[in-house]
């Protein structure tokens, strides 16, 4: 078998995503089944999987990681992972979501079922990008891979293979001896979860059975796709094979204790106050946003897809729990009654229309990150450079607006125009480029969420803070991606003038390029109810405070000021501004009936 792809990162990251999706999945289904709160299972899910990145990242960490950590407070843009860190801190997350939460009947089992498939699927992106590889080997289902991969490099390198050879050696498809054993385990799991007597021994004999499949794959699997257990062998086995040594007969005891000394309780599964799961998510968010730079881009959107549906079960959790069923029936009978009663000449609720015009300014100057090359961790060949992003934008806009019983309609177009340098710290190339797009949107709001969209079109230009391409090596001239056309998303959850939290690509005024295409926020209106309201947030650089700021309900003032974290003494004054300017004309009321439909200015 051949595996050759022109960007095997791209499989790597799709796969990690749809074993994210897939893991949720059968989290959910399996706590419905055992008829488990939806809501507060959601919430261990977001707990759980922010250990379990963090500690794909810790299981790999290597010395040098360890001083870059505690020098920037950050992971290094490229490092290894390792799976046994993940299963391990996504095994204390659950722990800590557990403790907090007040969850007293079991749920690590729900886990057990989980674990294993999301495993599986996640190894056929290792096994298309060549990581993971085995040692070599004459079997006739052995895989080569080109030379874009990790096997290929580490061959090459230690002089297996030469200058004209385009395939790598026959070598062992240990992802996939990975995923056979992931399914294999996961449905004896699934059959037999009844077998155990007591709660979490399906998950410790789960457990049991992954590391003893993972000590025998590593015979097959070459030392140097280890990662921080790379190294010399001791008694003819790894160390990490000694590790697995170790922890298998210790939970195989701790499996017979519990069932033998196994009382029968019953466990009585409860829904938590709904203010105890928004003070929960709430500390989700603060947390998140403190430790966004240890995310790449991939983890952090994850992270946000099981972040947005928890955010909503809570939000559903408070309504149902604030307005009880009888209280909503009673309501629809009232209403239905008086529509009969008043018939003909009951008025709906007033209209409000205005429209706006808006202008604005944004600068910035801020660093950025390109890396080009193959590999992962201490096992990447790549070639890499710094670059100094500078800009000024001018954006102007117009827009409709329409309110009627708390709901919003906006929709409108924003023009943008500026200049944007960038300068190359290793080349000292400098280019000089013209920045201009138009945006056509909409938003719809609601107390409780809101939601918009649009499209950018123009000569359009955006900056990652950390660019890392899986490609052949090359050195990299630009930190800057152009695009003509860029879709805008806006999300929000959590009422306005209360506290909401909120998700944006390519949403800001006056112009979302090149730095602030990207963002999440929070932000509270401390109860107000004219518009005001102040917000803090990352572009998954470094943090900014903005706000919202009415002025006798005809101008509108948005400023904005982002400081970057910086990853190096020398790049200071990091930084990004914005200030818009709105006012509002053409008010009207409506007033609609049945027959009459007066336009009062």
């Amino acid at each position: 078998m051949i595996i050759r792809f022109d960007n095997p990162q791209f499989y790597y990251d799709f796969f990690y995503q749809l074993s994210s999706l897939i893991v949720i999945l059968i989290f959910l289904f399996e706590s419905f089944r055992r008829k488990i709160p939806w809501v507060t299972m959601l919430l261990v899910v977001v707990t759980t999987r922010f250990f379990l990145i963090v500690g794909s990242k810790l299981g790999g960490i290597t010395a040098d990681d360890i001083h870059f950590f505690l020098q920037h407070f950050s992971f290094p843009p490229v490092h290894s992972k390792n799976m046994a860190g993940a299963l391990v801190f996504a095994l204390l997350g659950m722990g800590i979501a557990k403790l907090l939460l007040k969850i007293k009947y079991p749920i690590l089992d729900v886990f057990a079922i989980a674990a294993p498939f999301g495993m599986a699927v996640q190894r056929i992106g290792c096994l298309l990008t060549g990581c993971c590889f085995g040692t070599e080997t004459h079997l006739p289902f052995g895989i080569q891979y080109g030379t874009n991969t990790p096997a290929f490099l580490h061959q090459f390198f230690t002089d297996r293979l030469g200058m004209a050879d385009e395939l790598s050696l026959h070598i062992h498809p240990v992802p996939l001896y990975f995923i056979i054993s992931s399914l294999i385990i996961g449905i004896v799991l699934l059959i037999n979860r009844n077998f155990w007597k007591r709660p979490g021994n399906l998950a410790l004999s789960g457990l049991v059975l992954i590391l003893t499949s993972w000590f025998i794959i590593e015979f097959f699997r070459d030392s140097l796709s280890n990662g921080t257990f790379l190294g010399s062998y001791i008694i003819g086995l790894k160390k990490i094979q000694l590790i697995y040594l170790t922890l298998i007969p210790i939970l195989i005891l701790t499996i017979f204790y519990r069932e033998k000394n196994n009382v029968r309780r019953e466990f009585r599964i409860y829904e938590n106050h709904p203010i105890h799961n928004s003070l929960y998510l709430l500390m989700l968010v603060a947390l998140m946003l403190a430790t966004r730079n240890w995310f790449t881009t991939v983890e952090f959107n994850i992270l946000l897809f099981v972040l947005i549906p928890a955010s909503l079960g809570v939000i559903v959790h408070i309504i149902r729990h604030l307005y009880s069923l009888q209280v909503r029936t009673s309501v629809a009978i009232l209403m239905i009654l008086s529509f009969i009663l008043m018939g003909q000449t009951l008025p709906q609720d007033e209209k409000k229309i205005y429209q706006s015009v808006k202008l604005g300014h944004s600068s910035g100057s801020f660093e950025t990150y390109h890396n080009i090359g193959t590999g992962e961790g201490c096992d990447r060949m790549s070639q890499s450079q710094n670059f100094h992003q500078k800009y000024r934008m001018l954006g102007a806009g117009y827009s409709v607006t329409a309110e009627q019983n708390k709901t919003i309609l906006e929709y409108g177009l924003n023009g943008y125009a500026g200049s944007h340098t960038e300068l190359g710290r290793t080349s000292l190339i400098q280019t000089d480029d013209l920045i201009i797009g138009i945006n056509p949107f909409v938003k719809y709001d609601v107390k409780w969420y809101g939601i918009g969209g649009g499209i950018h079109i123009g000569n359009l230009q955006y900056s990652p803070s950390h660019w890392v391409e899986q490609r052949a090596s090359a050195f990299p001239t630009t930190g800057t991606r152009k695009s003509p056309v860029l879709p805008q998303f806006y999300f929000r959850v959590g009422p306005k003038n209360i506290a909401f939290v909120s998700y944006k690509f390519a949403d800001h005024f006056p112009s979302p390029f090149p730095g602030m295409y990207q963002n999440m926020e929070f932000g509270s209106g401390f109860g107000l109810k004219n518009g005001l309201n102040l917000r803090i947030g990352s572009f998954f650089k470094g943090s900014y405070v903005a706000g919202t700021i009415p002025i006798k309900n005809k101008f509108v003032i948005e400023p904005l000021y982002e400081w970057s974290n910086s990853s190096s003494e020398s790049y200071s004054n990091q930084y990004q501004f914005s200030l818009g300017l709105h006012y509002r004309f053409g008010h009207k009321t409506q007033v609609q009936n049945k027959f009459l439909l007066n336009d009062q200015k």
